[in-house]
């Protein structure tokens, strides 16, 4: 068999392959530049030199396999576009776990609900503990601090109980400082939630009304303190008026406290002078004060009530 070998070119071959390197070179920077979709096969009419008859040349043996020059051109350019892209992925990453973290406070929305702490276990019911609550119980005059705050929350004591805590109330926009101290004096209502305190005045409420001996009262006080005489029974008469009045006045007052609670959205109508002393009795009471004394007062008026009758008799 005849001996294949490889001719040289002669100086002027590669004079003249210079110009269409550069050309093929000039016309990838363009292509790429442009962001042709394929590339390759305009390339197949380029030699780069002479090779034998039957012998395929490098060039195209690296088009083929994607391994060669036009290839690496193309990768060292497309690497130059992946940065771009970076920054616009990491902020639609970003953005919508920001968008879980709340800044503003909303008094209305629930945080958690808690067993209550009078229920007996057979009918244990649980209330629900509002975003307003916790706000006003980190606030004077109670400013609670994380142990005692876990406590009526009933969270169980750990070693990073505090810092669970306080993250929960940050994702909700409420900010519990590390190793503050309590103002207010712990006492058997702090353990109360509002909602659990209205459901306590409320019972108390029903339980004056319906049980309150006033009748009786009235019978054994007049029977006592009154002889019997048209004076004596007209002076504690007068007795009765005016104080029915002074309750009353007291009463028309406590129905118009609109001190923060729970759920509610009620507009104010006292002046605020007056009813920041409300709110605060509201608050460190959580609710019950209020309600309370108008079960007081609604009782008390009832007494004045039955005793106006009993002096009516004589």
């Amino acid at each position: 068999m005849p001996q294949q070998y490889h001719q040289h070119p002669s100086r002027g071959e590669y004079l003249a392959m210079i110009p269409r390197q550069q050309d093929a070179f000039l016309q990838i920077g363009q292509q790429t530049c442009m962001q042709m979709p394929t590339m390759s096969h305009q390339f197949h009419h380029v030699q780069l030199k002479q090779e034998s008859e039957g012998e395929p040349s490098s060039d195209e043996s690296n088009i083929g396999d994607h391994n060669g020059v036009i290839r690496k051109v193309v990768r060292q350019k497309e690497l130059t576009i992946i940065p771009t892209s970076i920054p616009m992925e990491i902020s639609t990453l970003v953005l919508p776990q920001s968008a879980h973290v709340s800044t503003t406070p909303n008094p209305y929305d629930v945080f958690c609900s808690v067993p209550g702490r009078l229920s007996l276990l057979s009918s244990a019911a649980k209330y629900k503990v509002t975003v307003g609550e916790i706000q006003r119980r980190l606030s004077p005059p109670e400013c609670l601090n994380a142990s005692v705050l876990g406590g009526i929350l009933r969270r169980a004591k750990s070693k990073d109980g505090g810092k669970s805590l306080r993250d929960q109330l940050k994702r909700v926009g409420l900010a519990l400082p590390a190793g503050r101290r309590k103002a207010a004096n712990v006492n058997s209502l702090t353990a109360l939630v509002e909602f659990e305190a209205l459901h306590l005045a409320k019972d108390f409420n029903t339980l004056c009304e319906n049980d309150f001996p006033a009748r009786q009262l009235a019978e054994y006080l007049t029977r006592s303190n009154c002889s019997g005489e048209p004076l004596d029974v007209q002076r504690r008469k007068n007795m009765i008026v005016a104080t029915k009045s002074m309750l009353i006045e007291l009463k028309d007052l406590l129905n118009n406290d609109r001190s923060p609670l729970c759920t509610q959205r009620q507009p104010m109508v006292l002046d605020p002078s007056i009813q920041k002393h409300l709110t605060h009795f509201s608050m460190v009471t959580h609710g019950f004060g209020t309600p309370a004394v108008q079960a007081v007062v609604n009782a008390i008026l009832n007494y004045l009530n039955e005793s106006s009758k009993m002096l009516e008799c004589k």
